[in-house]
């Protein structure tokens, strides 16, 4: 019995950590990804049991999946253990720069209290998803405007609207064609520092619809960002991807200049879906990128109304 279960367990683990590796288009293997490393969790008590069952060769097969598992996932935390020292580094060259990203379920979080998070985080730019033109005057009516008086917004129905509120002027304001949903960009005149390119991406999902979508537009928009000139100066990218580092084109993203805010810090798994359930949300789909920017901190936010949480980020532009 031992050896059944342990093998199950250790075979779910490697499965997992084979779903990271590929590089697939198929909808299941696309669907695993978003939860493999939960399966990876199984490799240790797999190990526990093929130890007491088989001995020293299963407790060896174990401590092989267990060290694999840990490494696709250890990019997650490395750099926790140099962010102090980094931060030291940067925090006098640079200018304070903090956004905050929601995707708000249609349009039906409570304003008042995403207007709550902007009294108590004061950012310079929150980027939103799933705007529609009934949440957008909710959140104006809500005060909004009096902590971010300028937009660039294009808000829908379908969950396929996005919005950009920003505390300082906007200029070269863009709407991206060729996406299902609203794909928005605009720079932010920061008074006496850079300006900084931001970004509200929400890349269609690769399930319940055809996942070939999901690849197109993942690949247009990393074709988008790599276009954008290096003397462009900052660009932050607030999104929900629909993908998680265990999608091998989500990390293709982070090729080059790009980095997820959350990684740069080594804060690990930021799970923001399904956030409306009784248990933690497990899937880390929504990120902050980051190019010419350095990361001080990386945190969730609590969105009441909607299925995910949000994200903060603290940036050195």
């Amino acid at each position: 019995m031992y050896i059944v279960v342990g093998a199950v367990f250790v075979t779910a683990a490697i499965l997992a950590i084979a779903v990271h590796l590929v590089d697939s288009t198929r909808q299941s293997v696309l669907v695993a990804g978003a939860l493999a490393r939960t399966p990876m969790w199984a490799s240790v008590p797999g190990t526990v049991l093929l130890t007491i069952g088989v001995g020293w060769v299963g407790a060896l097969l174990g401590l092989t999946v267990m060290a694999a598992a840990a490494w696709t996932q250890w990019p997650l935390v490395a750099r926790r253990f140099r962010a102090k020292e980094s931060v030291r580094d940067t925090n006098t060259l640079g200018t304070p720069f903090t956004v905050l990203h929601a995707n708000i379920l249609l349009g039906g979080a409570d304003a008042d209290a995403i207007v709550a998070l902007l009294e108590r985080h004061r950012p310079d730019v929150l980027t939103v998803v799933e705007l529609t033109p009934s949440a957008h005057e909710r959140l104006l009516a809500a005060g909004l405007a009096e902590h971010l008086p300028y937009s660039f917004v294009s808000p829908a129905g379908g969950g396929e609207g996005s919005g950009i509120y920003s505390r300082h002027p906007l200029d070269d304001v863009m709407r991206h064609d060729g996406y299902a949903a609203e794909q928005l960009s605009a720079r932010v005149e920061v008074p006496g520092g850079p300006t900084p390119l931001v970004f509200a991406l929400h890349p269609v999902p690769p399930w319940p619809r055809s996942p070939q979508g999901w690849v197109r537009e993942l690949a247009s928009i990393r074709q988008m960002l790599a276009k954008i000139p290096a003397e462009d100066g900052p660009v932050i990218v607030g999104g929900d991807f629909n993908a998680t580092f265990d999608h091998k084109r989500y990390r293709d993203l982070l090729t080059g200049l790009y980095r997820d805010a959350a990684i740069e810090v080594g804060a690990g798994h930021l799970a923001t879906y399904h956030a409306d359930m009784r248990i933690p949300p497990l899937i880390a789909i929504d990120h902050i990128l980051v190019r010419g920017a350095a990361v001080t901190e990386v945190g969730t936010v609590d969105l009441p109304g909607s299925d995910h949480r949000g994200l903060r980020a603290a940036l050195l532009l």
